[in-house]
């Protein structure tokens, strides 16, 4: 079924199909060199970008859309196949170019056995993404309301690359997922999580279902502070923390002098100053570790 009004592809379909992955082709555009040959260029993101938009733009205007339930465009037929293969293929492309090389890879995964004092953990690359707890952006305001956005200026933009063990956390159904900023391959975030296909029970146990000594936990946390780069001699507070039935320590350090420049601001405590944060379970175990020392370089 055909559309009578045509709306600008650019303000509809393909805006869907380009816009969530926009920061990251511009970063990879930037990348390129240009003294690729035509047979590299033609399987370049760049060139699959601009295919895919030309595909959407061409099947919009002449092809097959319908509303669907929500009364929104969607294509239809082979329209739809052509659009979601030529997206595909990008998305394909996109996902390669930002996968780190092998040399990468090794010296981050070198940095998370460091930081975990276990040369032989096994780990797996998953994805590279903006860390999950550093968000420095410009904050406008839209409405009287209280409305507003933010948005990051390029220099503030992160990247890190994500790892995942391969096997559970000891006594639990966890594994530890590593964020790594890869510019000096040091661990800036460690976060506890089910693996991939958990069926959602667990006979094993979990972080908080054994409690060790104080002093116990205590070693443990100084042992993982210790090898955070350049932080030997700093002092971190410790405070004891409670969460429901659960209980854990925390180590926390941030740099009380820091300012962020005018005009921009964190989302949240470790991106508005340089933070380490550590959090010990009851069974001195780690559960999560947050370091953004590196990423306000």
């Amino acid at each position: 079924m055909r559309k009578n009004t045509k709306i600008g592809v650019a303000a509809g379909v393909v805006l869907l199909l380009a816009v969530a992955s926009t920061a990251t082709y511009n970063s990879v555009q930037r990348r390129s060199g240009g003294d690729q040959t035509p047979a590299e260029q033609s399987q370049s993101v760049e060139f699959l970008h601009q295919e895919m938009a030309r595909i959407a733009q061409y099947e919009f205007e002449n092809g097959c859309v319908e509303k669907n339930a929500q009364g929104r465009d969607v294509f239809c037929g082979e329209s739809k196949i052509k659009v979601e293969a030529a997206e595909a293929k990008y998305q394909a492309a996109l996902k390669a170019s930002l996968t780190p090389d092998a040399a990468t890879q090794q010296a981050d995964i070198t940095g998370i056995r460091n930081f975990m004092g276990d040369q032989g953990m096994a780990l797996k690359y998953t994805r590279s993404a903006p860390p999950a707890n550093f968000s420095v952006g410009v904050v406008t305001p839209l409405s009287d309301s209280g409305d507003r956005k933010s948005e990051t200026p390029a220099e503030w933009k992160r990247t890190v690359n994500v790892y995942t063990a391969t096997k559970e956390i000891e006594g639990t159904c966890e594994v530890y997922e590593f964020e790594v900023y890869p510019k000096t391959h040091e661990v800036v975030e460690v976060r506890v999580i089910y693996p991939v296909g958990y069926q959602g029970r667990c006979d094993k146990g979990s972080l908080f279902s054994t409690s060790v000594s104080e002093s116990e936990i205590k070693a443990n946390a100084q042992a993982y502070l210790a090898r955070i780069k350049g932080e030997a001699d700093d002092e971190y507070k410790i405070t004891q923390l409670s969460r429901g039935n659960t209980s854990r320590w925390e180590w926390k350090w941030e740099d009380a002098d820091y300012r962020l420049p005018a005009g921009v601001s964190g989302s949240a405590a470790v991106d508005s100053k340089p933070t380490v944060r550590l959090h010990i379970a009851s069974s001195g175990k780690l559960v999560q570790y947050n370091n953004t020392i590196p990423l306000f370089d």
